[in-house]
C-alpha cells in the first residue's frame, strides 16, 4: 500500500477512458471523480501542464517549498501551504522553483458537481493559502492506493468519496485543532464550553476562562468558524439537549433545568431556533 513513506518517489495515475465512461453512467460515481493524480517530491520536481487545456479542473497543492504556474503568458508564484485550482479548458504549465523546489500534490477531476465544488473552494480567486491540516496528506495516499486498484469499481467509488473529504480540507474556514496558535485557542475554548453546557456562560465568562479579551475571542471565532462564541456554545448545548431527549425519559422541563435554563419556555424557544423543531416534536420524531 502506498503511504507517506513514498514521499521521495514521484508517482502518477490516470483514469482509463473505459472506466471514465463507467463513472459517467454510475449514479454515485458521476457526481465527482478524479481523472488524474500526481505527486512530485522536492527531489524529483519537474514541469508539467495542459498546453492545450483539458475539460477537467486541475488542483495544484504545494505542501513545502515553492513553484509557479503560467496561464496566458503570465507566471504566478505558488508558495508553501498554498493551492491553485485551475478551471476547465485552461491551458497552463507549472514547475518548481529551482532554488526551493516544491513538494507538489495534484489532482484533476470532473463530474456533475465539479463546477459547484470549484466555486466553493476558490470564491473567484486563483491562489489560496491553506493550513497544513492533520490527515490531508494521509488522505491523498489512501486515495491513490485505491485508485491503483481500479479493476474494482468499489475501489474507484471509495477513492472518489474520499476525494470529497480531501477537497474539503482546503476550505479556508476549516481550522486545525491540532495546530498551535489561534486554532488551538479555539479548540481550548470549545473544550471549556463542553465542560459547562449546564451553565449560562456569557462572552465575558468564556473570555476570562480562556485568558483572552472578549473582543479578540469574538473576532477569532468569526474568522475561523463563522460563528460567534455564544452561537457555538448555544449550538453545543442544544446538541446535548437533543441527546437527552433521545436517550432519557426526562421531561422537557427537567431537561431545561439540566441544561441550566431558567424555564422550559426559554429553553424550548432556543431549541427550536437551533434545531428547527420544538423539543416535543424532536422527541416524537426520534
Amino acid at each position: 500500500m502506498k503511504s507517506q513513506s513514498n514521499a521521495n518517489i514521484s508517482t502518477a495515475w490516470t483514469l482509463p477512458e473505459q472506466l471514465q465512461r463507467k463513472l459517467d453512467e454510475h449514479p454515485l460515481g458521476r457526481n465527482l471523480y478524479i481523472t488524474a493524480i500526481r505527486f512530485y517530491p522536492e527531489s524529483d520536481a519537474k514541469e508539467w501542464g495542459e498546453p492545450k487545456g483539458a475539460p477537467v479542473y486541475s488542483l495544484l497543492y504545494s505542501a513545502h517549498g515553492s513553484g509557479w504556474y503560467e496561464v496566458s503568458g503570465e507566471r504566478h508564484t505558488v508558495k508553501a501551504n498554498q493551492y491553485v485550482l485551475l478551471t476547465k479548458n485552461t491551458p497552463f504549465r507549472c514547475g518548481p522553483d529551482p532554488r526551493n523546489p516544491w513538494r507538489l500534490y495534484t489532482a484533476q477531476f470532473t463530474g456533475l458537481l465539479a463546477d459547484e465544488l470549484c466555486d466553493y473552494l476558490t470564491n473567484g480567486k486563483p491562489i489560496h493559502t491553506t493550513p497544513p491540516l492533520v490527515g490531508r496528506i494521509a488522505q491523498f495516499w489512501d486515495i491513490l492506493h485505491h485508485l491503483d486498484l481500479m479493476n474494482n469499481i468499489e475501489n474507484l467509488l471509495y477513492a472518489n468519496f474520499r476525494f470529497y473529504s480531501f477537497l474539503g480540507t482546503f476550505r479556508l474556514s476549516v481550522f486545525n485543532y491540532m495546530k498551535q496558535g489561534s486554532d488551538n485557542q479555539i479548540e481550548q475554548c470549545i473544550q471549556i464550553m463542553k465542560q459547562q453546557l449546564d451553565k449560562n456562560l456569557t462572552l465575558a465568562d468564556l473570555a476570562a476562562q480562556a485568558h483572552l479579551s472578549a473582543s479578540y475571542l469574538s473576532a477569532l471565532f468569526k474568522e475561523k468558524t463563522r460563528y460567534s462564541p455564544i452561537q457555538l456554545f448555544t449550538s453545543l448545548r442544544m446538541q446535548k439537549a437533543s441527546q437527552l431527549l433521545k436517550e432519557t425519559n426526562l421531561t422537557v422541563k427537567e431537561i431545561a433545568q439540566e441544561m441550566g435554563y431558567p424555564d422550559q419556555y426559554t429553553f424550548s424557544r432556543t431549541f427550536k431556533l437551533i434545531m428547527g423543531v420544538s423539543p416535543k416534536g424532536f422527541r416524537e420524531k426520534s
